[in-house]
């Protein structure tokens, strides 16, 4: 898979993990929390993975992270519409997961 196509993978990849950890921190769901966890850890795993094909500069990760917020607020709004959230975390979040998963 080319560099350009990973990105986009890997974008809607982020974008599932942010998801899902907002759906962990926000939920009034409590019985889900082992599901939701184990869908963050498979998709972490998936991203770290086949993230180490390439090296990431800061634009590609700036790519990334726009690719990943644009696929959190599609569904997001689609899937969890009742899931109340700070703005500013999904953002964060994605931060965060980037860092953790791309060297």
């Amino acid at each position: 898979m080319g560099k350009n196509k990973l990105i986009k993978s890997l974008g809607k990849r982020i974008g599932n993990i942010v998801i899902h950890k907002i759906l962990m921190k926000y939920t009034n769901k409590p019985e889900s929390l082992h599901s939701l966890k184990s869908e963050v850890d498979e998709y972490r795993d998936s991203v770290m993975e086949s993230s180490q094909e390439f090296n990431w500069n800061d634009k590609d990760k700036e790519e990334i992270k726009s690719l990943a917020l644009d696929k959190f607020n599609k569904d997001i709004k689609i899937f969890y519409g009742d899931v109340k959230f700070p703005k500013e975390e999904p953002e964060k979040m994605a931060n965060e997961t980037i860092e953790e998963c791309l060297p």
